[in-house]
């Protein structure tokens, strides 16, 4: 980028100072500079499955959803029974409830019996991985308007490196998270996670999963959330291939053996470990 600057200093020096602080911005925003995407199939990914504002792309161990929030699709912040609600025993003054694990087929079963819309569940936030029925989940997730827990981790596990995913009906946002924000964001869906480099392991091949977002029409709104899930892979692979994607943006939720994938009844991503945070994604036609 400071090359591509350097290019065109002879071309600004001709322009007034307002114009030069406009391009200049405009260089240097991080999200129209990451913009451009390559086309998935160009990448070697290939679609597996698509419905009405969602593609399912494979390549090798390598799983992308591409949600188009624009075109209906939507992604909910589901979560098992809450057993305790531990009030006030939050991070951050809230609550820190204890939510029962589940196995992800049963709630593909469950949530599909409901509403066949539904297109893929994965894993999702860090939880507490103890031999208990439930458990706590490490940072925050708020679903349809309500925190549902503040964390338990706070400021004491990873400062500095913990990101946050807004979501609203036509777009969405990754961005650094502060304890604030849990009561002033306008989003009716939010979940907290780690910046790409937060050390999980960085290099050891092993499962994860990674968010990212994308502004793919121009409008400067990230109508699109893209999900990472892979058996086997680094950090800094799940990172490239969701930029790769051009997502501007990029976080890190759970991984290891919470790792799991089932779209459309099927599942690509199989562990027989119970988890009590997932996120649903529904494709954007109407049921009949």
């Amino acid at each position: 980028m400071l090359k591509k600057a350097n290019k065109i200093n002879f071309y600004l020096a001709g322009l007034s100072i307002t114009a030069i602080l406009l391009i200049t911005k405009n260089l240097f925003n991080p999200q129209l500079a990451s913009s451009k995407s390559q086309n998935p199939e160009l990448l070697g990914f290939e679609v597996v499955s698509s419905s009405q504002g969602i593609t399912l792309y494979q390549k090798n161990l390598d799983y992308v959803q591409q949600i188009n929030l624009n075109q209906g699709a939507f992604v909910s912040f589901i979560y098992g029974k809450i057993t305790d609600l531990r009030q006030t025993k939050g991070a951050y003054g809230g609550n820190d409830p204890q939510i029962e694990r589940q196995r992800i087929s049963q709630t593909w079963s469950n949530l599909y019996s409901k509403n066949h819309n539904l297109f893929c569940i994965t894993n999702g936030q860090f939880f507490r991985n103890d031999k208990n029925a439930a458990t706590g989940l490490a940072f925050p997730v708020k679903s349809d308007e309500k925190i549902v827990s503040d964390g338990y981790a706070g400021e004491i596990e990873f400062a500095n490196e913990k990101l946050m995913l807004e979501v609203w009906d036509n777009r969405a946002l990754i961005t650094k998270f502060q304890p604030i924000s849990l009561k002033l964001s306008t989003a009716p869906n939010m979940i907290v996670g780690l910046e790409e480099n937060a050390d999980k392991g960085i290099e050891k091949e092993t499962g994860r999963t990674f968010l990212g977002v994308l502004d793919r029409d121009g409008d400067r709104l990230n109508e699109t959330i893209l999900i990472f899930t892979s058996k086997e892979a680094t950090q800094p692979h799940a990172a490239k291939v969701l930029k790769s994607f051009g997502a501007t943006q990029v976080m890190m939720l759970d991984g290891g053996g919470s790792t799991q994938l089932i779209c459309q009844g099927k599942s690509y991503i199989d562990s027989p470990r119970t988890i009590p945070q997932m996120i649903a994604v529904f494709t954007g036609e109407i049921t009949k």
